[in-house]
């Protein structure tokens, strides 16, 4: 199988069965992603702000510990 994608490779496959999305509300939109031991794991924005998906901290495979 190919996947091009630029997401990296660790991220799209490490998520395992029994994971469960969860949304979570920020400041000018909403995260999608996993609740993990680290913290909330980020796996997309849905933000009309253009200026948010230029953040490292709501890139996708991010962790929030907040």
């Amino acid at each position: 199988m190919i996947i091009h994608s630029v997401t990296p490779i660790p991220f799209l496959l490490e998520e395992g069965e029994g994971a469960q999305m969860s949304a979570r509300q920020i400041a000018g939109g909403h995260l999608e992603g996993y609740h993990t031991p680290e913290g909330f794991k980020t796996a997309r924005l849905y933000s009309t702000d253009p200026a948010l998906y230029l953040k490292n901290e709501y890139s996708p495979g991010s962790i929030l510990r907040r």
